[in-house]
């Protein structure tokens, strides 16, 4: 990681995960709008996998990945989660920043998966289901990294994964490490064909990707999660540097329910 003006909070509080609610928005109202504070929560082992980074330009967040970390949630994550609430048809804009340091260490050649944004289902709370009934199926939209010919990429993965449903897997975008970019995905939430995503890092234009197609696995909300979850046997410690989440709705097919 290069030299910043970088405040760890696991050495004031050793290596325990944050212990309370007042502690967990230390760190997300470094990155989010009050408005969405409600929503967000951090999804991660321990104090070891977070830190908030000044710069000259303000703070933001780094989440770390490390071998050895315990698992969350069954599996090796360091994320922030944001539950915004919305209905089946409608449009959600996403937008938030993300930079891999310039020292990133990548999964080359192996390339096994490794995302760092997804969209997950969760039990409907309005038909009292829970984790215990609710089947674990993979996210149907996420954003991968991978290594191709020397060079730094990420894909969008895009489809209901109930039963043997296979995704689509979208043509890779070259970034580069050091590089700050911010991802916007405009989403329609639907179980239909109706449903769509487009999405763009706003510093490449070219970059914008548009897949269509059922994208819900479940009729009630999503949730998105940020930062890196990666297979448990890739064995590098590695940073992503998070900032400027945001979530809004561009249209709405009726009044959500809050």
């Amino acid at each position: 990681m290069t030299r910043l003006s970088l405040i760890l909070l696991a050495v004031a509080f050793g290596c325990d995960k944050p212990g309370d609610r007042n502690e967990e928005l230390t760190y997300l109202r470094e990155i989010l709008p009050a408005e969405l504070l409600d929503f967000s929560h951090l999804d991660l082992p321990n104090r070891d996998n977070i830190a908030k980074m000044e710069t000259a330009d303000g703070a933001h967040l780094g989440l770390r990945i490390y071998p050895g970390q315990p698992k969350t949630h069954g599996g090796i994550r360091a994320e922030v989660s944001l539950d915004y609430p919305f209905q089946p048809e409608d449009t959600v804009r996403y937008t938030w920043k993300f930079r891999l340091p310039k020292d990133f260490e990548s999964d080359a050649p192996q390339n096994r998966w490794w995302v760092i944004g997804q969209w997950h289902d969760q039990p409907d709370r309005t038909k009292d289901e829970t984790w215990k009934t609710q089947p674990s199926y993979s996210p149907p939209i996420s954003i991968g990294i991978a290594e191709i010919e020397n060079r730094l990429t990420i894909g969008l993965s895009y489809g209901t994964t109930l039963g043997d449903h296979k995704q689509a897997v979208s043509d890779p975008i070259p970034i580069q490490r050091g590089d700050w970019y911010t991802a916007q995905a405009d989403i329609r939430w639907s179980q239909t064909v109706n449903g769509s995503i487009e999405l763009s890092l706003v510093e490449i234009p070219e970059s914008a990707t548009l897949m269509k197609g059922p994208n819900m696995n479940n009729a009630y909300q999503h949730y998105l999660k940020v930062g890196m979850y990666r297979h448990p046997g890739i064995q590098s410690e590695n940073w992503i540097h998070i900032d400027q989440i945001n979530v809004t709705h561009l249209t709405t097919s009726k009044p959500a329910k809050r």
